[in-house]
């Protein structure tokens, strides 16, 4: 069986503890969006990804943007 080198492993988990802080800093320093601002951007990124005849694409793509700001579209029955 082979032996674990201190130095490997003390090498690991600081690497490993240092991409830790970096992610949980970068979440932190994140605010989200209210739903009018995710709104907004989501329109203006839609119009410049999809075209405007094209509306199961763009309805797809809004949602899936909208999803990404923490927001549900909700389907009307």
């Amino acid at each position: 069986m082979a032996k674990l080198n201190p130095r490997f492993a003390t090498n690991a988990l600081l690497l490993a503890a240092a991409f830790g802080v970096t992610g949980v800093s970068d979440a932190l320093a994140q605010k989200k969006l209210s739903y009018d601002q995710a709104w907004a951007a989501c329109k203006a990124q839609v119009d410049r990804t999809v075209a405007g005849d094209q509306q199961g694409p763009r309805a797809t793509a809004g949602a899936s943007c909208m999803q990404k700001y923490g927001y549900r579209l909700k389907k009307k029955i």
